[in-house]
C-alpha cells in the first residue's frame, strides 16, 4: 500500500509481513518517508524481497548505550559463539568505555538501525581531537565493534556498520629497560610498602598484572620453588604455565605469608578470606587499577624513568636475555604462544646479545699466532728503514 502526505509532499508505504510466532499478531512493516513516488515504490519493492525470503528485520527502537548493557551482561557469562565469557578485567575496562565514552556520545543515543559507518568514524575523530590516546580510542572501538558484530547476529541490523574504519596508529617504541641497579633501587622503595612482595614476583617472573593479582595460594609451591600460572587471566593456553622462582622471589612471598597471617588475625572475623596470594589488609582481592596507581606512585617516589606496570615483565625479559638465558626459555617464562613472539617482541633486546655471544664464542678461540709474528716482522723492517735512512743510507 502506497501511502501520500499531500500535505508535505511526502511518500510511504505499508506492507504485511505475516503473523508474530509468539504473540500471533499480524505484522506490519511501515516504511519511511521519502520524496517521491518513485523512491517510496523502490524502497517497498525492496523490503517485500526481504519479507518474502524471510529476510525482512523488524525495525528496533533500541539505542546502542541500551544494547551495550545487554550485551555485556551477556559477554559476562558467555563469550561469542559459545565461547568463553571476557576476563573479568577486560569486562571491567569495557564497562567503563560503555558508560563514561559510549553512552553519553552521540553515538551511544542513536539507534542501533541507524548508525552508518559515517557516525562511528566521527565518533573516533571526536575521541581523537579531545587527545585522547590512540591505545584507548581502538578499545573503546573494539567495544562498538563488538557489540555491533553481535547486533547483526540479534537480528538487529543487517550489517555492522563498524567497519572499513580509520583508527589511529599505534607508534611502537622499543622498550627501554631499568639498569640492574635502577631495578634494585625500585624494589628497596617498593619494600617499604605492605605489597612490596606483589613487584618482587612481577619483576622476577615476568607475570601479567592480571596474572599475579589473580595468583591463588594454592598455585603457589614454595617447596617446588615455583608458582603455577594456570586460570582464567591467561591469554592463551600457552599462558598456563609453571614459572621457577629465585632465592630472592621466594624469600619475597615466604616473608608476605607471614604477614598475610598476621593481618587475617588482626582482623579477625570480618577477613575475607579470598585464597588469593595478594589482598588488601581485609583479604579481599586487589583491584587492578589500584595496583596500577601504586607501582607508578613507587615509581615517581624512587625518581625512575618512565615505565607501565607491565613493562616489569619486559623488565624480566631484559634481565633474562642480558644473563645468557636461552630464548626458549625466556618465551616459555613468560608464556608467548611461540619462541617468534618472544623475538619479534624483543628483537632491539636481541641484537646486543647476538653481539655479545658472537664475542663470546670468538673469545674461546686463541688469537692467530702467524698474524701477530706478521704484524712484528713488519714492524722490524720499517724500523731498520727508518734507520737506515736516518743515517743517510737510502736507496
Amino acid at each position: 500500500m502506497m501511502l501520500e502526505d499531500a500535505k508535505h509532499g511526502r511518500w510511504s508505504f505499508r506492507l504485511s509481513a505475516g503473523f508474530d510466532p509468539v504473540t500471533k499478531k499480524r505484522r506490519q512493516v511501515n516504511g519511511g518517508t521519502y520524496g517521491t513516488k518513485r523512491e517510496a515504490q523502490q524502497a517497498r519493492n525492496a523490503a517485500a524481497v526481504k519479507i518474502d525470503q524471510g529476510r525482512y528485520l523488524a525495525p528496533t527502537r533500541e539505542t546502542l548505550a541500551e544494547y551495550l548493557e545487554k550485551w555485556l551482561e551477556r559477554r559476562s557469562k558467555i563469550g561469542p559463539k559459545g565461547g568463553k565469557p571476557l576476563a573479568p578485567a577486560t569486562l571491567d575496562n569495557y564497562r567503563r568505555y560503555a558508560a563514561h565514552d559510549i553512552g553519553p556520545s552521540f553515538l551511544g543515543r542513536m539507534r542501533i538501525r541507524d548508525i552508518r559507518r559515517g557516525h562511528v568514524q566521527s565518533f573516533i575523530d571526536e575521541l581523537v581531537a579531545a587527545d585522547r590516546g590512540p591505545t584507548t580510542v581502538r578499545r573503546i572501538v573494539a567495544v562498538i565493534q563488538g557489540a555491533m558484530t553481535s547486533a547483526v547476529r540479534d537480528e538487529l541490523i543487517e550489517e555492522t556498520p563498524a567497519r572499513l574504519l580509520e583508527l589511529p596508529a599505534i607508534e611502537k617504541d622499543a622498550f627501554q629497560p631499568w639498569e640492574p641497579e635502577q631495578v634494585g633501587h625500585f624494589l628497596d622503595v617498593a619494600g617499604e610498602h605492605r605489597l612490596g612482595a606483589l613487584f618482587e614476583l612481577a619483576i622476577f617472573t615476568g607475570a601479567r598484572r592480571a596474572e599475579i593479582c589473580g595468583l591463588l595460594w594454592d598455585d603457589v609451591d614454595l617447596p617446588r620453588r615455583e608458582i603455577r600460572v594456570r586460570r582464567e587471566t591467561t591469554k592463551t593456553d600457552a599462558g598456563r604455565r609453571r614459572v621457577a622462582l629465585d632465592d630472592r622471589a621466594v624469600g619475597a612471598l615466604v616473608a608476605w605469608q607471614i604477614a598475610q597471617a598476621a593481618e587475617k588475625a588482626s582482623w579477625g572475623e570480618a577477613y575475607v578470606d579470598s585464597r588469593h596470594v595478594f589482598t588488601m589488609e581485609d583479604g579481599r582481592p586487589l583491584k587492578l587499577q589500584y595496583v596500577t596507581r601504586l607501582f607508578q606512585k613507587i615509581r615517581k617516589s624512587a625518581g625512575l624513568p618512565e615505565m607501565t606496570f607491565h613493562g616489569q615483565r619486559h623488565q624480566q625479559a631484559s634481565l633474562q636475555l642480558a644473563a645468557g638465558t636461552p630464548l626458549a626459555v625466556v618465551s616459555k617464562r613468560l608464556g608467548h604462544s611461540s619462541t617468534a613472539v618472544t623475538a619479534d617482541v624483543y628483537s632491539h633486546l636481541l641484537q646486543s646479545t647476538e653481539h655479545d655471544a658472537a664475542n663470546a664464542a670468538a673469545a674461546l678461540v686463541p688469537p692467530r699466532r702467524a698474524a701477530a709474528r706478521t704484524v712484528h716482522a713488519q714492524g722490524g723492517e720499517n724500523e731498520e728503514e727508518a734507520a737506515s735512512a736516518s743515517s743517510g743510507n737510502g736507496p
